[in-house]
């Protein structure tokens, strides 16, 4: 069971995890899943049932990380609908697929969830450290072909249901590296599409009756009283980050990004030797 020194631990890491998302475009789900490794294996779920609670309860909250995120960049006029949508669709659709494969077998086991979530985090980290941060990029107020933002939306689709991560870290740099946005078009496409990714597989999550009941408060595979501190820390931090991101370089937003993917893949690589 979770003590009250628990959840206020929760509280503030969910606020770290939904600032990360309005100053990033990622989400948040880099945070979120090392807090639901550790707190959701605390109240009792192993192996196979471990991996499916993390990548529930992490895309139940980036619903509204992202959503939150997603809300306050059309309020600033940085809002890009179609492209939104494009992205999106093919996403949802690869989401929803592989997290059905996931939840009716017993291949993704902790372990494996662990190495792929390390091995991304080792690309996106190399990728960001070593290419150039895209200042200018394409005209913010114009949209080109739109078949490279499905393309990278079905991609994200199912790093989305691999990792819970939201598919943030892949459409961020895909959009400033590949696409040449700059990094506030790019980070507000991904908040917007986020949200939708999440919206869509936590709803199929709520449905989750073959769900571990690991606690009385619980619906599906989706447990409250981790997701509840959790979403209450992103709706507070959420807005404070999406300010700052207006503000900030993007030189420095880059950094700042490779940095902390680089801390969570060395974390991750200590628990697959260690644990």
């Amino acid at each position: 069971m979770l003590t009250l020194t628990d959840i206020l631990i929760i509280l503030t890491l969910g606020s770290i995890g939904g600032f990360i998302s309005g100053l990033l475009g990622v989400g948040g789900g880099i945070v979120y899943i090392p807090i639901l490794d550790y707190f959701l294996y605390k109240m009792g779920l192993h192996d196979e049932a471990l991996v499916k609670g993390i990548l529930a309860n992490s895309l139940f909250t980036i619903i509204f990380s992202g959503g939150v995120a997603s809300y306050h960049q059309y309020k600033s006029g940085n809002f890009y609908p179609k492209e939104i949508i494009h992205t999106a669709i093919p996403g949802v659709i690869s989401a929803l697929l592989l997290t059905w494969l996931i939840r009716n077998g017993t291949w993704y086991s902790r372990e494996v969830f662990r190495f792929v979530f390390a091995c991304m985090l080792l690309i996106i980290a190399s990728r960001l450290f070593l290419k150039k941060t895209n200042n200018n990029g394409t005209a913010d107020n114009t949209t080109s072909v739109l078949w490279p933002y499905r393309i990278t939306g079905m991609f994200a689709g199912f790093i989305t249901a691999l990792t819970g991560l939201g598919g943030g870290v892949i459409m961020t740099p895909v959009f400033t590296d590949i696409l040449k946005q700059s990094f506030k078009k790019a980070s507000s496409i991904s908040n917007g599409v986020i949200p939708l990714f999440a919206f869509c597989v936590g709803l199929y999550s709520l449905s989750g009756s073959d769900a571990t009941q690991v606690h009385s408060w619980q619906i599906g595979y989706i447990i409250l009283p981790v997701v509840a501190p959790l979403v209450t820390g992103a709706f507070l931090a959420t807005p404070v980050g999406v300010r700052i991101s207006h503000k900030t370089n993007p030189f420095m937003l880059r950094y700042v990004f490779a940095l902390l993917v680089s801390f969570i893949f060395f974390k991750t690589l200590y628990e697959i030797i260690f644990t």
